[in-house]
């Protein structure tokens, strides 16, 4: 049991030393913050983040409880988008065409009616059509109520604690909330799947008939970010989810892009085109303010240093080549520079051979004004001192044997072969002598007996 216990705690400690520290937490330094203290926001609570680090750069009530109306939909996207193909083929339920509001927002799916996943991916992000959201939750998960429960369990995984969903299109309802930085998490996560930047970018899609619909059916998006010739066209704005119902007020979710800097920003509770003044205020005051940097990137050349491996008469030194472990993406105020980043490194003290490629040998840390903004491993780029043996199924490369123990069995094993080749000497000395024992034995006893006859023979003459 101890022993178990203590090999747990080796592992827990292990992946905490060897786990790339990509980013630490940006703090928006005082003279930024007052400008966003200047926006004077209509929504209730907003939040904008950098996309690459998830940095919060503007918060307003971001962990107070809203309904989002039709931003929920974006949760149904990133459910569809894990868990199906997009060739895949819907098929519409009763329940999931009746079920919604009369009057709320439809593409006049029918019963038995068949599209696919991808289809419903535009028609719930360009006309929020909500039977087509239930559509894409008995898909995945066979019932309305099931998925809802897998929305909120995936929000919790990605660390949105103060959501609840209680269905698939953001349809009023008491217990469906969330909040602008739980929104702003899930927003981040459907950047993960390129194609989703095909339909938020889109202002217009047809899905052709189907087996019930003889006529195309014409979509039309609804963010006018992306409009030109919307009065809130915004350059840089790559699209967005709106949300509106009575007591969600209007809600909106967007993306902005602007030299190499991307930026999702939150609004909830907003009033007449609140939404959009808002959302537009929050993107000028981040590209105006902030940019991504990357610092360092995977496999770079980080710094050269020393390994000793112990000899049996002397110790020898290596080189070893040290890599950047992961990549470090950072936010940093717009006036600010490389030069003004220090670098700490820490190598490994001790280092001795033999090390494999990918071995940690130290850690980084990058300083901003004192604060610390990007830290991670330094590992070995070369295998030094050992080489690597072939990998069997199920099992592990062994681990080189100490030079001292292979100079002792090479010792060992050249002075039992001196002991044999002495035994073997002795052995064949021991053999010869007693040959010319017995020829010595057999001669005497030959030269007697011929003495013998030869007395014999002159007796009788």
């Amino acid at each position: 049991m101890k022993k178990t216990i203590r090999m747990a705690l080796f592992i827990i400690i292990l992946s905490i030393t060897l786990t790339p520290v990509e980013s630490m937490a940006f703090t928006v330094p005082d003279e930024i913050r007052q400008k966003a203290n200047e926006l004077q926001l209509d929504a209730e609570s907003a939040i904008l983040i950098n996309a690459d680090t998830g940095d919060i750069l503007y918060e307003k009530n971001i962990n107070q409880k809203e309904y989002p109306a039709s931003i929920t939909k974006l949760m149904t996207m990133l459910l569809a988008f894990e868990n199906c193909n997009m060739d895949e083929t819907i098929t519409f339920s009763r329940n999931a065409v009746f079920s919604i509001e009369p009057g709320s927002s439809h593409i006049g799916i029918d019963q038995g009616e068949e599209i696919t996943v991808d289809q419903a991916m535009y028609a719930i992000m360009l006309q929020s059509a909500n039977e087509v959201s239930n559509g894409v939750a008995e898909h995945i998960d066979g019932s309305l109520e099931a998925f809802a429960s897998h929305m909120t369990q995936r929000a919790k995984e990605l660390g949105a604690v103060n959501t609840n969903f209680v269905n698939a299109n953001g349809l009023h309802d008491e217990n469906h909330y969330t909040t602008a930085y739980d929104m702003a998490l899930i927003a981040r996560e459907l950047l993960k799947y390129p194609h989703f930047k095909d339909i938020l970018s889109c202002t217009y899609y047809e899905i052709p008939p189907t087996n019930i619909q003889s006529e195309t059916r014409y979509l039309h998006g609804q963010t006018q970010l992306i409009k030109e010739a919307s009065a809130f066209y915004y350059q840089y704005c790559e699209g967005g989810k709106t949300g509106f119902t009575d007591q969600a007020g209007n809600t909106l979710v967007a993306y902005a892009e602007k030299d190499g800097t991307e930026i999702i920003s939150v609004v909830l509770k907003s009033t007449g085109y609140g939404e959009y003044t808002d959302t537009i205020k929050l993107f000028d005051y981040g590209f105006e303010n902030f940019k991504t940097q990357n610092i360092c990137s995977a496999g770079s050349l980080c710094q050269n240093t020393t390994a000793v491996e112990e000899g049996l008469f002397k110790d020898e030194t290596f080189s070893v080549a040290g890599n950047y472990a992961s990549d470090i993406t950072v936010t940093l105020p717009l006036n600010s520079s490389l030069s003004d980043i220090k670098t700490n490194v820490n190598m490994l003290e001790n280092l001795s051979v033999p090390l494999s490629r990918g071995d940690v040998i130290g850690s980084v840390s990058f300083v901003l004004n004192g604060e610390e903004i990007g830290k991670t491993d330094i590992i070995s780029a070369d295998d030094i001192g050992t080489q690597t043996a072939p990998v069997m199924a199920g099992t592990q490369n062994k681990k080189a044997i100490d030079i001292k123990f292979a100079a002792l069995l090479v010792l060992l094993s050249a002075a039992a072969v001196f002991l044999i080749r002495l035994a073997v000497i002795k052995i064949r000395y021991e053999h010869r002598r007693k040959k010319r024992r017995q020829r010595l034995k057999y001669y005497r006893e030959t030269n007697f007996q011929n003495i013998e006859l030869s007395s014999k023979s002159r007796k009788y003459r």
